[in-house]
């Protein structure tokens, strides 16, 4: 097991992104969809990968991201109200902020962003912590077996 990147930042995401010409941003909805889909394995829900993503949005003519992004949004949003931690967010939320960014210049976007970095950071913290103890636990147990 892998300690999930629990410091995400809309900042860094925006430079990265127009420095690289757009190739990072791929290369970071990879990595999320990764994340996402391990920090929210236990209420069994998945999200396709990035392949995907671009593949299908370009087949619907774009209709498809915003249902990624809602899927995403979504399996957050439930994570985060089964662990009681304090993150708002949820798929209705991250829909709304896509639709609103078609007419408000992609700033709603941005807000989408932030709210998916902050729940997955929290979560990824929240995740970490408890792999962190439960491996301390077993090597507790080891050494009084021992």
């Amino acid at each position: 097991m892998r300690d999930v990147k629990d410091n995400r930042s809309l900042l860094s995401y925006i430079l990265l992104t127009i420095i690289t010409l757009g190739i990072y941003q791929i290369w970071f909805l990879h990595h999320l969809a990764k994340d996402v889909n391990l920090l929210c394995e236990p209420d069994g829900k998945r999200t396709s990968g990035v392949l995907a993503l671009i593949l299908l949005s370009l087949v619907t003519c774009g209709l498809y991201g915003f249902f990624w992004y809602y899927r995403i949004g979504d399996m957050l949003g439930t994570a985060v109200r089964r662990r009681g931690l304090t993150s708002t967010i949820s798929g209705s939320t991250v829909l709304l902020c896509h639709v609103l960014s078609i007419f408000v210049c992609s700033i709603t976007f941005f807000v989408a962003l932030h709210k998916i970095f902050e729940a997955t950071n929290e979560l990824a913290l929240d995740y970490n912590l408890a792999r962190r103890t439960r491996a301390a636990e077993s090597a507790d147990t080891a050494d009084a077996e021992d």
